[in-house]
């Protein structure tokens, strides 16, 4: 078989009209301000070492730009954990190792200098649908764990819910109708760690039912709408809401237990009203 030379006298391999030298080589790397040279045009460094072998250039056809094309560094090679050609499903990316953020891990989420990483968790909750089904009404949560520190976050729009009847003494607040289900979240060890503090924000003040709600953890997530949070399985009070106002920040006076649920319900009678308005944020620290 006849080996078939395909260049030029000066190195030039490849052209194409209107664009310049696609693909040229030589033991010289071509001046930086050259013309003729496309942009992306490759130039194969005969006489290069590691490093110097394999150029790029990164300027125009009027002014060139080579700049050699590097191999990956061991330690970019060790962080892709290349297997048969594929990178592992572990780690994610790769960026600057100057930076505070160097690993990326999908199946656990780690962040900081590589092998000195922090856990990160996130997770999140659901709100039963005594909650969750009012008109308007909005009930989202947020559970971050960084290190050793759980941190839960629950926004609460009280807008749609009903206050109770009157005559019942801490009754449940949920959408209207005995709805079943009414709570904003169970507490479990695996999400929210061991509660060990917490407290309830206003936002903004409650409109057209009673402002006077508190926080209760009971063992049951089924309680109805208008019932007696005293007729709840261990029921316990840990915010004691009075009449709430915006800006109204309360500490919790006693801590939610793993696997109990959270459950609004009213200080005093309530008038048998849906909310127009009403925001709150319940905060739990956990370990």
């Amino acid at each position: 078989m006849r080996t078939i030379d395909l260049h030029t006298a000066d190195g030039v391999m490849v052209r194409a009209p209107g664009h310049g030298i696609l693909l040229s080589y030589g033991t010289i790397v071509p001046t930086s301000g050259a013309s003729g040279y496309a942009t992306g045009c490759n130039f194969i460094h005969t006489d290069g070492g590691a490093g110097t072998a394999f150029y790029i250039n990164e300027g125009s056809g009027t002014s060139c730009s080579f700049v050699a094309v590097a191999a990956m560094t061991a330690a970019q090679e060790a962080l892709l954990g290349a297997v048969a050609g594929t990178a592992t499903a572990s780690v994610a990316a790769i960026l600057d190792a100057n930076k505070a953020l160097d690993v990326v891990r999908t199946a656990s989420l780690m962040v900081g200098a590589s092998g000195s990483e922090l856990a990160v968790i996130l997770a999140d909750m659901v709100a039963g649908t005594g909650v969750s089904t009012g008109t308007s009404t909005v009930c989202e949560h947020r559970v971050t764990k960084v290190g050793g520190l759980f941190k839960t976050e629950i926004f609460l729009d009280i807008t749609g819910l009903n206050d109770g009847g009157n005559g019942v003494t801490g009754a449940v607040v949920g959408k209207d109708a005995a709805t079943v289900n009414c709570h904003v979240g169970q507490i479990l060890a695996a999400v929210n760690g061991t509660i060990v503090a917490g407290r309830m924000s206003c936002l903004l003040t409650p409109a057209t039912g009673h402002a006077d709600i508190d926080l209760f953890t009971a063992n049951e997530g089924t309680l109805a709408q208008d019932t007696a949070i005293g007729d709840a399985t261990a029921n316990v009070k840990i915010v004691d809401g009075a009449t709430w106002a915006t800006g109204d920040v309360i500490a919790l006076t006693a801590l939610p237990p793993a696997d109990d649920h959270l459950v609004l319900a009213m200080g005093s009678g309530g008038g048998d009203a849906d909310y127009s308005a009403g925001l709150f944020l319940i905060e739990l620290w956990g370990v």
